[in-house]
């Protein structure tokens, strides 16, 4: 599966990442306290880049989008293991 950032400026490969997390985050430079909440994607590499995927004005609306991912990335795998299953499970009778 594919994930691409909020201002559509990157692609990751979800199988890639080694964690996706939430984050306090400030737009506003040098401030103090954060102004929204972002989430992130530690990609799995040798120097653990952490990428920036999007903000969100709750805490609530950054873990609905968690959730999201979630269930694309189940059903997106529910369907590939179903494809496969289906094609396991034919046999061909032979002609003759």
């Amino acid at each position: 599966m594919l994930i691409l950032n909020q201002d559509k400026s990157e692609i990751l490969n979800f199988n890639e990442i080694f964690r996706l997390y939430i984050d306090t985050w400030s737009s506003k430079e040098f401030a103090t306290e954060p102004d929204c909440w972002c989430i992130r994607a530690e990609k799995a590499s040798d120097n653990m880049i952490c990428t920036f995927l999007g903000e969100y004005d709750t805490e609530e609306r950054a873990r609905e989008v968690l959730q999201e991912i979630i269930e694309k990335y189940k059903e997106e795998n529910y369907a590939m293991i179903e494809s496969i299953a289906k094609a396991q499970l034919v046999y061909e009778m032979p002609k003759e």
